[in-house]
């Protein structure tokens, strides 16, 4: 097949779970003989053309860099991206990021771009990663709901990557909403063997003596890091030998989605600890992140609104019990509670104290959570299957 990439926000240097989860899909079916290319857009230092990881990845002309500069940068993708899919055919074009500076900017670029692909004779695709708000998963009433249906219109499949995503899409797009749950590379993330675990603590600082909470995500109030924040400075006195990894963006410049006074308000709770707290910022190597995923004793993940929420899954797959806020039908679907990890309530720091001192607390509980942890990911989590998916989605349509 010849597929498509249509994302006006590439990584690198951009970031995004969904950005990067579509990027090693595509690099999985690239290595199935598929013909896989991506049109993205121009940033400095990046050629305008490359062969990479068995994919043509091209980029829109080059603008100036300033504030006007980026935004005509939007405009000239548009009219790149429009001009590339009149003149060329695919079986099927992917959606990502669009360039506009809003839903509604974004609605249009996409209903122009997929319908050019769909008379073209393309089947288009998009991915519904997050809810759209902590109380709604896809929201369709009113202005935004407006703009929200237009982005869908010319899409062939809309899919859900967790089944409370899924319901509403089915309510509205019966014909194109598809559920295809998230998958982990249980070919990067793998339990350490000992003598790697030790040296990776090693190098952080941290014994067999200690016990290490580590974070995945951006440092941001939507991942709930106040919440932890809160909850670990209130444990850290009385546990001088806990550590805490905190792995993601914590910066504007590391992620464009980022705002550093938000930085600043999440994380105003940890000041005074910097002893117990290690800041590794973002980590693009998968490898040197499984690393630290399984050096690691426990994994925190108090998020507030997800799509799926991979990060912990990732985590369980190498070794670690979790401890996860529960969203129903979105967290609740890969550990299990008491046997994989501890749910906890969203939004509230006490449950996660007590969470976190049960298996601060308990290495032997840590152990054999961790165990069943692996076991659970390799039975439902497992990333072929889910490239075998994504791969009939792009042929025919239907997912088995």
């Amino acid at each position: 097949m010849n597929i498509a990439f249509v994302s006006y926000s590439y990584w690198p240097p951009d970031f995004g779970g969904e950005l990067l989860l579509a990027i090693e899909r595509l690099q999985s079916l690239a290595s199935r003989g598929h013909h896989i290319t991506v049109l993205t857009s121009g940033r400095p230092g990046f050629p305008s053309r490359v062969h990479l990881d068995g994919m043509t990845i091209l980029r829109s002309p080059m603008v100036h860099t300033s504030r006007p500069g980026r935004l005509l940068r939007r405009a000239v993708y548009f009219a790149w991206a429009l001009t590339h899919l009149l003149s060329h055919r695919y079986d099927a074009v992917h959606f990502g990021s669009m360039p506009g500076i809003d839903l509604a900017s974004d609605a249009l670029a996409a209903y122009v771009l997929a319908g050019i692909a769909r008379r073209r004779g393309a089947r288009t695709v998009t991915v519904h990663a997050l809810a759209d708000s902590e109380s709604a998963a896809l929201e369709l009433s009113g202005t935004r709901g407006f703009w929200k249906q237009l982005y869908y219109h010319n899409m062939d499949r809309i899919v859900a990557v967790s089944p409370a995503l899924y319901a509403p899409l089915q309510a509205h797009f019966p014909p194109k909403a598809v559920l295809i749950l998230y998958a982990v590379r249980d070919d990067i993330f793998v339990p350490l063997d000992d003598a790697t675990r030790r040296r990776v603590r090693g190098e952080l600082g941290a014994g067999d003596e200690h016990v290490v909470f580590t974070f995945l995500g951006t440092v941001c109030y939507r991942k709930g890091f106040d919440l932890l924040a809160q909850a670990f400075a209130e444990l850290a006195p009385g546990h001088p030998n806990w550590r805490l990894w905190v792995i993601g963006p914590r910066s504007h410049a590391e992620s464009q989605n980022l705002r550093d006074e938000e930085v600043q308000a999440v994380t105003a709770a940890l000041q005074g600890f910097d002893s117990q707290i290690t800041y590794l910022g973002r980590v693009d190597d998968r490898h040197a992140l499984a690393r630290l995923l399984g050096a690691g004793d426990v994994f925190l993940f108090p998020s507030r609104r997800e799509g799926f929420g991979l990060a912990p899954v990732e985590a369980m797959a190498t070794g670690a019990p979790v401890i996860i806020a529960r969203i129903p039908g979105v967290t609740d679907l890969a550990s299990v509670e008491g046997e994989t990890g501890l749910y906890i309530p969203p939004n509230d720091p006490k449950a996660l104290k007590q969470a976190m001192e049960r298996l601060g607390n308990d290495p032997e509980l840590r152990r054999q959570m961790g165990r069943k942890a692996v076991q659970r990911v390799k039975e439902a989590f497992s990333w072929e299957p889910y490239i075998d998916r994504w791969e009939q989605l792009y042929g025919d349509g239907h997912v088995f």
